[in-house]
């Protein structure tokens, strides 16, 4: 069945067809929403050329798209993906990315900064953004009114002095604020949190699901692993830290294990606990990207704990796309695992899919589900 059209987008710098990504049929959201135009906006009022520009977070591509900047800098990699495929639509050339976990370089004049979900991860930004912006660049924010902290000022102004926060238009909000010469506040230490299922500290980041402790959904569906029966292959999808991956192996129930997820910062934590755990380089693997979709290895094991939203998006709409991702990475007699607040009709689409469904394990909030592909 045929994605959805994209939409065009008319704007001073020309007309631009742009999609959302991952698309999905009868999408009533577009890529582009009232905040990137007054990002947009107020960059052509800027009169700052691209090549000075730095776009940080742009969920599907329509700023970089429009304004063709010296680099996008994000965590995700289906907003690197929408980037991609927003240009090529427009017969443009690749604007470089760089994932959030390194620095996207310096000199930039004008930074444009969609504020995102996370608090944490924005004042993660702003550090670095103070860190590596010359004095006298001009920073903008915004962000939708209904999705910013009350705090959002006084995030900025702890890193870049004074703030402007400008009138509300179209439901969005503009921060302007200008690299001063004063050294900014200390940044926030990275997050990390000690799982007794492990017997170690484990490290998150920023813009990592559960930063600060282990999950709900994650604890309930470790507490069912030793109930598996032993795969030689296993997959972490969304693994986010890795916790789920890392119980799989340490406990012997897989012996390699493959950890994929959407967040740059995610992939790295789950890196950086694999050393902590001192587990065999040999027996890991690292996929940055969308989820499984872009691998051809087979797993005889898929654990998820799937998210619930895609950005500020809430549907099981990224979670019905993991699931068939892990149902599509499964080997003949596999298995997927997983665990989901319990009103989300998961079954439904195992049954669709799969052999055999059996519900695992059940309480008041979640419930695991354990699904067989066919020999």
């Amino acid at each position: 069945m045929p994605g959805p059209a994209p939409v065009e987008l008319r704007r001073p710098e020309g007309r631009f067809a742009l999609q959302r990504y991952p698309a999905r049929n009868r999408d009533p959201l577009q890529a582009w929403c009232s905040a990137d135009i007054l990002l947009l906006d107020a960059a052509q009022e800027s009169g700052i050329a691209g090549g000075d520009t730095l776009v940080v977070n742009d969920e599907h591509g329509a700023l970089a798209t429009v304004l063709r900047p010296r680099a996008s800098w994000t965590d995700s990699a289906l907003s690197a993906r929408a980037l991609a495929d927003n240009l090529a639509r427009n017969n443009l050339p690749p604007v470089p990315v760089y994932w959030s976990t390194v620095s996207p370089g310096s000199g930039y004049r004008l930074v444009l900064l969609r504020i995102p979900k996370q608090l944490a991860y924005f004042e993660y930004q702003l550090a670095c953004l103070h860190a590596f912006l010359p004095p006298g660049s001009l920073l903008i924010c915004s962000g939708m009114d209904k999705h910013l902290s009350p705090h959002t000022a006084a995030l900025i102004e702890r890193y870049f002095g004074s703030v402007q926060r400008h009138r509300g238009t179209r439901k969005a909000r503009l921060f302007t604020a200008r690299r001063g010469g004063s050294p900014a506040a200390a940044p926030p230490p990275r997050d990390s949190y000690f799982c007794a299922q492990l017997d170690a500290e484990l490290v998150t980041g920023a813009n990592v699901f559960s930063r600060e402790g282990l999950d709900m959904g994650a604890r309930f569906l470790l507490a069912q692993l030793p109930r598996l029966a032993p795969a030689a292959r296993g997959a972490d999808l969304a693994c986010g830290n890795g916790v789920l991956g890392l119980t799989a192996l340490r406990s012997g129930l897989c012996r390699t294990m493959t950890f994929a997820d959407e967040s740059a910062m995610a992939i790295a934590a789950a890196r950086d606990n694999a050393l902590t755990l001192r587990l065999p380089a040999t027996d890991l693997q690292f996929l940055h990207g969308d989820g499984l979709l872009d691998t051809t290895e087979r797993y005889d094991l898929v654990l998820c704990n799937p998210p619930f939203h895609q950005g500020h998006t809430v549907d099981d709409f990224a979670g019905k796309r993991l699931i068939r991702q892990a149902v599509d990475a499964l080997a003949p007699g596999g298995v997927v695992c997983l665990v989901a607040n319990r009103h989300l009709p998961y079954r439904e689409i195992l049954q669709r899919c799969l052999e055999s469904v059996e519900e695992l394990a059940c309480d008041h909030r979640f419930r695991v589900w354990l699904a067989r592909s066919g020999c």
